[in-house]
Parts: structure tokens; sequence; C-alpha cells
């Protein structure tokens, strides 16, 4: 009790001398305290999934509870000037999970959180100069580790389902006016997560893209863009966009490696595309349609680029809210449609000089292509019906239901991650993937706690249940149970 009594006294004491240095400091003294900002959030999940790999033999479950603490705090220099720095801790429960436990290329929020700084969960998330009105109205610049996101976040997003999340190291010119936002940027990747349950799951189920600790490839990969939204009419916008991903890394000098690492290494990628969205009356609709082309390489020679790359993809999406109706009930419809090559499986791609797979680039694919997390936009066909209800204006009740298909039957099955989940045989005919049916349920209360519920089931297609091809690394012996999954989700804002 001595001793308790005593650290407490210590603890003042230094706090005592801290703030009077502050205090004596000239510098200090000339800061606004009414300029800071401070706010955060507080995220747990408890997620669970059954039959992860479809395996008569192993048919692992998973379960993890994690969670997510931010803390950040900002200061307004002048109106035009400001400083935003946002701390993350993001961890599995039950253990730190440091590299010096889980190995330097495993994967996870524990393992590529600690990496990034050390030994320790914590990172920084966000850290920006916001400079607004430079040199004339409406043209800002915000510089230094900060989210990116762009129209429905298929290509770039902040992924904020992940506990861990994408942000970019970038420079980004801004221009708004009533007509038109211009957006140019430079950017390399930050944070990175390659499975969040880990188990089944592996670096293919969950996470943002890149590989594990230590492999981040921040280095010598650059991210160049230019976002254009018209504004034509009230509640309606056309997005055309261009995005050039550049990568000097050395290749792994085999196909099976290109294919299987999301945004591979030594390559040049043009990714040129557009989105209409908008809103008239109860109706909302969103067109996008992305085409890309450039050159990869898949042999040892660095630079080669011995792979053409012509690819694209395409999403429509479209719903209806009766407004007048006791709780807003909205019937929405989707279709998903990304290309991929039929070279793959086979493994002719070095023969015929080509590498059409489409590539997801920095996406948010969860809430896009069924809340399991079991589809990219990549090699695929996707199609979607939803309703939805708010019971109140606090609330939501969601229910989806999609049927997944490969585009072709002789690539591979991409999951969320974008990795492979199902390598496929040169022998597969098959391009039905299964059937998925999500059940989502969101409410807030008083205003800064919002909880979360939600659970989905898969029905196997014959893509798994035939035999032929190697899921989540087990070749043959798979199921036809589909697979059960769930989470609740509560977070408090502060």
């Amino acid at each position: 009790m001595k001793g308790s009594r005593l650290s407490g006294w210590l603890t003042l004491a230094v706090f005592a001398t801290v703030g009077g240095v502050i205090a004596a400091d000239p510098a200090f003294a000339k800061v606004d305290v009414d300029k800071f900002t401070i706010g955060g959030e507080a995220r747990i999940r408890y997620e669970y999934r059954t039959n992860a790999g479809f395996s008569t033999t192993t048919n692992a479950n998973e379960s993890a509870a994690s969670h997510r603490v931010r803390v950040s705090v900002g200061y307004d220099l002048t109106p035009d000037v400001s400083f935003f720095a946002q701390l993350q801790d993001a961890r599995v429960w039950g253990s730190e999970c440091n590299v010096a436990v889980c190995g330097v290329g495993s994967t996870g929020i524990g393992t590529v959180s600690s990496a990034n700084n050390g030994g320790t969960g914590v990172d920084l998330h966000q850290g920006y100069l916001l400079v607004k009105n430079i040199l004339t109205p409406g043209l800002s610049m915000k510089a230094g580790r900060q989210e990116i996101t762009f129209g429905d976040h298929r290509l770039f997003g902040n992924f904020g389902w992940s506990q861990i999340g994408n942000s970019f190291d970038a420079v980004r010119l801004t221009h708004a006016s009533p007509m038109a936002d211009l957006d140019l940027f430079w950017a390399r990747i930050a944070d990175t997560e390659g499975g969040a349950l880990g188990g089944n799951g592996g670096a293919a189920a969950h996470g943002v893209i890149f590989p594990g600790a230590g492999a981040k490839a921040t280095t010598d990969q650059d991210i160049y863009g230019a976002y254009l939204t018209l504004k034509p009419v009230a509640n309606w916008t056309i997005e055309p966009y261009y995005f050039l991903l550049k990568d000097s890394r050395a290749n792994g000098g085999t196909l099976a490696g290109v294919v299987a690492t999301p945004q591979a290494p030594d390559q040049v990628l043009n990714t040129v595309g557009g989105r209409i969205n908008g809103k008239a009356a109860g109706l909302d609709a969103t067109v996008e349609g992305v085409y890309q082309f450039g050159g990869i390489g898949d042999i040892a020679t660095s630079g080669a680029h011995n792979l053409a790359v012509h690819s694209y993809a395409g999403a429509a999406k479209a719903g209806y809210t009766l407004e007048v109706v006791p709780m807003k009930p909205r019937i929405g419809v989707e279709v998903d449609y990304a290309k991929g090559d039929g070279c793959v499986a086979p493994g002719t791609c070095n023969a015929v000089g080509h590498l059409n797979t489409f590539d997801n680039l920095y996406p948010t694919n969860h809430f896009h292509y069924g809340y399991m997390d079991l589809m990219a936009w990549k090699n695929m066909v996707n199609y979607q019906a939803n309703f939805a209800i708010q019971p109140d204006a606090a609330s939501k009740l969601q229910v989806n239901f999609i049927i997944h298909r490969l585009q072709t039957a002789h690539d591979n099955w991409y999951r969320a991650g974008q990795g492979v989940y199902g390598a496929t045989s040169a022998a597969n005919t098959s391009s039905s993937i299964g059937r998925e049916l999500d059940v989502h349920y969101w409410r807030t209360f008083k205003e800064k706690f919002k909880a979360e519920i939600g659970y989905g089931h898969f029905w196997a297609g014959q893509y798994i249940t035939s035999g032929l091809n190697t899921i989540d690394g087990v070749a043959g012996g798979h199921n036809g149970s589909g697979q059960n999954w769930g989470y609740v989700m509560g977070s408090v804002l502060f």
C-alpha cells in the first residue's frame, strides 16, 4: 500500500514538474488551447467462422476477439493551416503477438502493427499537415500519412472494417469548386494487415492486401493518381480517374508468385476508369467501369515486364427507397464483374505473353461483394439483391443475397484480401463458387455508441464440391456444408 501511495505521489510530482516547464516555456505559452480538437474511437469485435477451409479432414473453425483504439488530436494554427495526428492500437485479445513471438513473416493484427512500431501494438495511423487556399481559393495540400478514399472504395478505400485499415504516406493536392473537384496525389501504402483471424483464414482470408510484417512493400512502389469529380446537376456526379502503379521491386521469378501476390512487384500498371453516381427522388444508382493496361514480370530479370496486361472490370447497382412507407424500405440490385485470365490455371501465361487478371488495387471490399469476405473484384461475377429497412432514425436492418461466380473457370478464386483462396486446377470446368446470405443490424445509442451484429451463411458451389481445386492450401476432400460466419461489435466515439 505504501508503495502505491509513493508511486502516486511521484506521478503527481512528475506531472507538476512537466506542467511547470511547459507553462514557463514561451513557445508553449503562445499555443491557443481553443484551437485544439481531441477525439477518438474504441472498438471491440468478436468474430467467428465455421468450416473455414471447406475441408472434410481439417474442417477448422475460427474465432477471435480484437480491438481498435484510436486517439486523434488536431490543431488549427491559422484558418488555413492545420495539423492532425491519429495514434492507433490494434490487436487480437490475449496476445501482443509481436515479431519476437510470432515471427517476422507472419501476418495478423498484432504482428504487423507491432512491426510498424518496433514491438508494440501502437502505430501512427494518420499524421498530416493540411494547408488550404494555396495561391488561389479552393486549392489545398495534405502532406503526410493519411487515408485515401475515392468513390465507392472499390479501388481506393480506408478499409474501415479492418481493425488496422488502410493509410498511405502521401502528398495530395485538391482543388474544390461548385462545379468540379480535382485531386492529384502521389502515395505509398503505410499500414498493412495480412489476416485478422489467422488459422485457416491465413493471408488470403482477411486484411488489407500486403504480405506480413517485415515485408510491407512500401519501398520502390509508387502510386500516382488523378481523380476528377464533376457536379453537373444536384445529387449527381461524374467521376473520371487515372491511377499509375509503378513497382520496381525485384520479382519472385515465377507465375505462381505473381498471381498469389496482390500488387505484385516488378510492374507498371495504368488504371483508367469512371463512375456515375446519383439520386433522384427515391432512386439511387451507381455505374463504374475500369480498364487496366501495362506490363508485369514473372521471370528472374526484373524490369523485363514480359507479360502484357489488358484487363477490365465493371459494377452497376441501383435501388429504390419508399420514403413515404413506414421504416423506409429499400430494394436494390447489383452486378459486379472483373476479368480473369484463362492462362493462369494451366500455367501458360508465359507462353502466351499476358496476364489479364484485373488488379483490385487498395480497396474496401468488405461491404461490396458479401460481408463474409469471400470475393475480391478479381476474376469474378457477382449477382446481388438486397433489402433494408430503418425501424427508426438510429437503426437499420439489411439483408443481402449474393450469387458468387468466377469470370473464367481457368483462373483462381481470389478472396477479399486478394490472395488466392482457391488455386484452380487445370481440369476445373466449374465457375460456381456458391451463394451467400447476409443479415446485419446496426444501432446508435446516445449518438456516441454504435452497436452492430451480423450473420452470414454460404452454400458451397460446384467449384468447391468437385474436389478438383486446392482451397485454402488443402487439395481435394472439400465438402458442401458451406460456412457460417458472424460477429458482434461495439464502438464508442469520443
